[in-house]
Parts: structure tokens; sequence; C-alpha cells
């Protein structure tokens, strides 16, 4: 195996020692998360001693950039990346070299949660289809991306959460059920159930909404307020859905439970069987607490989304008679004080949007900046993470001061996930 402190990563990136760095050398990549890191952005060009002097204090080595770097230190990375193509590297060696760091980057975690995520929604647009022209469904695949999702969850929380902001008012039903499974999953693992109940309760709530394929579109997405007659309609789909999914062999009972009980409410007055709260299980109220949360921060025909933050408290104003009061609480400190996808002004000013939350520090989540402190739009957007020892510093202090409305800047919540997804891709 390679040996000494240099390695070839590819033509332009090399592995050096953080003892052999110099001014001018251009650090791609560290030996650990960025978000773990003091360093405000991902990519820099060492311009400080300061910043040296981090670098060999956080890091035993980092990625060069050839390319990116000072001219004036240029020649002597092309010396080291030509003297390192005379070298063989097994491809064992280049397996070991990709897995330097322990953990993946944002725009790693965002790449492999989009490649899942768009496998699944076309699994559910694919079921829908089928439920709405009378096909049978393909459970088995549903249990399948089930499970790679809950394994996405499990390493990288934050990025699927993301990817539920991808919204259209126009294919509701179809991201309805991609976001109610993938909060699902997210605030079962967050309570700690079991790989089991994890599975079970993300498969019903992938497949909750199959049984509006037999509501008619003129009530479906009716934009004033619906009659009795049609309400009645619309309330039959739990049962519709559940009579389809009933002749599949390998549907689990639970997960068609949370199909068919998902608007059940803990005071007696949700449907199909008004069912109370002894009388609902755990996973279906788990269920119904994600259903209404991304429902009413969607934009429907008949009204538009709230905010995250505004979607949470009223879910808690809401809560008796409706939701159990320790799985609300459980699902706010899930989603945190600042939910991913929350729109926040700085202390000094900048404006940006929450990617992630760091779970034992909620009050420093994970910001992608879309704008200056003089609210100039940012052409390349800057991802810093305020649980960094970098932002206790006397003088650089930085937190949230307060929570936006998207109106306020007009930010465009989808056109930035769809940009970082294609910078991820």
């Amino acid at each position: 195996m390679l040996q000494g402190p240099y390695r070839l990563m590819s033509l332009k990136k090399i592995k050096i020692t953080v003892h052999d760095l110099e001014l001018g050398m251009y650090v791609s990549e560290l030996d650990r998360p960025w978000l773990e890191s003091p360093f405000l952005f991902q990519g820099f060009i060492i311009e400080t001693e300061e910043v040296l002097q981090q670098l060999k204090e956080t890091c035993e080595f980092v990625f060069i950039d050839v390319e990116e770097s000072e001219p004036v230190v240029r020649e002597r990375l092309q010396t080291i990346s030509s003297q390192q193509n005379e070298l063989e590297m097994t491809a064992t060696e280049m397996e070991l070299v990709s897995d330097d760091s322990t953990e993946l980057d944002f725009h790693e975690q965002l790449r492999q949660a989009k490649l899942i995520y768009d496998r699944t929604r076309g699994y559910i647009d694919q079921a829908l289809n089928d439920a709405r022209i009378g096909n049978s469904i393909d459970t088995k695949q549903a249990r399948v991306l089930v499970k790679e999702m809950a394994e996405n969850i499990a390493r990288s929380p934050n990025a699927m959460v993301w990817l539920t902001h991808l919204k259209n008012r126009d294919e509701y039903t179809s991201i309805h059920c991609m976001n109610v499974c993938i909060l699902a999953l997210s605030f079962g693992r967050f309570v700690g159930l079991e790989k089991n109940d994890l599975e079970l309760l993300g498969l019903g709530a992938l497949l909750h909404d199959l049984g509006k394929m037999y509501v008619p579109d003129e009530i479906l997405n009716k934009p004033g307020k619906l009659t009795e007659a049609e309400f009645e309609i619309i309330k039959r789909h739990p049962v519709d859905g559940h009579k389809l999914l009933s002749t599949k062999d390998d549907m689990p009972q639970l997960s068609l439970d949370i199909v068919l009980h998902h608007h059940e409410r803990t005071d007696g007055a949700g449907y199909p069987a008004g069912l109370k709260n002894s009388q609902i299980h755990q996973l279906i109220k788990m269920a119904s607490i994600v259903d209404v949360y991304d429902a009413i921060t969607s934009d429907r025909c008949y009204h538009e989304g709230m905010s995250p933050y505004e979607g949470l408290k009223n879910m808690y104003n809401w809560t008796e008679g409706n939701f159990d009061p320790e799985l609300i609480q459980e699902f706010i400190k899930c989603l945190g004080i600042y939910p991913i996808g929350s729109i926040v002004e700085l202390n000094q000013g900048q404006i940006g949007v929450v990617v992630g939350i760091n779970e034992h520090t909620k009050l420093k989540p994970v910001i992608l900046l879309v704008m200056d402190k003089d609210k100039q739009y940012l052409k390349m957007r800057k991802l810093i993470n305020l649980a960094s020892p970098k932002w206790e510093t006397e003088g650089h202090v930085l937190r949230v001061s307060r929570i936006l409305p998207a109106s306020e800047y007009d930010i465009d919540i989808k056109a930035i996930i769809e940009r970082e997804t294609n910078t991820a891709s």
C-alpha cells in the first residue's frame, strides 16, 4: 500500500498531510465531515496563517485541488501529482481512499437521498395510476423502497426531509404520499422504533392515500368548500385504499390499519370508524400526525401552505381531541425548533434556509445562506453549521434571530432544492 504523506486522488486532486500545507493551496475536502469542522465553507483557499493553523489543529490530512490552487503553489502540487502517477495503486487502495471520510458531506447525502427519492416517486406514481385503472398494486416493491428510505434516513437524517419540500400543488397526492412516508420514517427513527415497526409505519404511510384515486377529480381538487355529500365521498378513501390493498398476501395487517385509520382522532370524531384514543395504535397516531403536518404545510388549490414553524405551532394548539399529546411533543422535537425548510434571518442580517438539524444543539441548525446581510441574493450559496465552535468566538457569534415567511423575500424553496440536488448529482 502507498505510504508517506501524499496519495493520488485524481488528475487534479491530491491527498496531503496538514504539516505539508502552504498558503495558496485550495482545500476541497477534509478528513472529516465539513459540518463538524470550524470552517465556514465547503472548499476554500488557505489565505492566512490563522486558517493554516486551524487546519493543522483540526485535521490529519486534507484533499487539495491542484487547478483551483494559487499559481505560486501549483507547480509544486503538479510535481507531487506527477510523482504519484509513477506509483501503482490497486483497486483496493483506491477504494480505501474514497472511504476516508467518516460521514458524507451535505451534497453527497443529498445526492444519495435524491436517487432513492426518485425511485420511490416513480413507484408511487405508478401505484396511483394502477389504483385509478383497477390494476394490482406491487406491494413487494413498496416494501423494498421503504426499507431503502429507512436505511438512508438512519445514515443521513436531514437530507431526505429536505426533499419533502419539493412540493407541487398540481401533483399533490403523489408528493404527499412521498412526504408522509419520509416524515413518518424520520419520526419513527427519532422515537426509537424497532426496525420492523419502522418499516410497517413507512409502508402504511407510503400507501395511505391510494384510495383517493377513486375520488372524482372535481371533488378532490375543488377550490371551494366541499358540500356534505362531497365530503362523504372524500371520507371513503381510507376504506377504498384498505380494500384495494387487502387483496395482497404480503401486505402486513398493521400497515393496512394505518391506511384504514389515518384519519381517526383521539376524541372519536375521526373516520371511518370513529375510534378513540386507546383504540388507536401508536403507529396510526404517528401517521396521522405527519399526514396533517404535510397537508397544512403544502399549497393546495383551496389554501396556501403554512411555513413549517407555523404548521407545528398550529398542530400543538390543535392537540386536544385530535392528537396524542406526547407524540405531538416528540414530533416537534424531531423536526426541531427551526424545522428543515424554514427561512431564517441571522443576527448579522443574512437570510438562509434551514437544511439540517443538529440533534444535540437544536438552536444551532445547518443553514444554506441565500442572501447576504444587505439582502442581496448570493450567486454562490454558502453552507454553514451554527453549531461549529467558530460561531462561539467573541466577535463572530452567529445565531438565528427570527423565522421569516417565504413571501417576505420571495424565496422559492423548491427552486433552491432543485438547484442543490442538481449540484449534488
